[in-house]
């Protein structure tokens, strides 16, 4: 490997290998002050606050989320118990949850009646 270049896959198997010793780099930090390390660290690797507060929102990001905040339009609608029980069956068989599918039945639906493109 060239100069700066790093093998990514043998320093994943590295840090994944529980039998890896880790050791400290230095003297360890407590309180206020290994709260700073931790921050200056994270901003080093996120570049900057934003990026970082970005980083750390809680929960899932929001489907088709922007930079702009604010929550995704949600769709409501009813279904038969019949259908709702195949569409449960569905839900389990593939994997994917009641909000995937129904964004892939919309996708669909719209794809059909209105041509979109993929």
């Amino acid at each position: 490997m060239a100069g700066n270049e790093t093998d990514y896959e043998a320093l994943a198997a590295k840090l994944t290998d529980p039998d890896t010793e880790v050791r400290g780099s230095g003297k360890p930090l407590h309180g206020a002050a290994a709260a700073e390390a931790g921050r200056a660290f994270l901003l080093r690797e996120y570049g900057s606050q934003e990026a970082l507060d970005a980083a750390l929102r809680p929960g899932r990001p929001k489907v088709g989320q922007k930079k702009t905040a604010g929550d995704s339009p949600t769709v409501r609608g009813r279904i038969p118990e019949g259908e709702f029980a195949v569409f449960k069956e569905l839900e389990a068989s593939t994997g994917k949850t009641q909000s995937e599918l129904v964004r892939e039945a919309v996708h669909l639906l719209l794809q059909h009646h209105h041509k979109l493109a993929s």
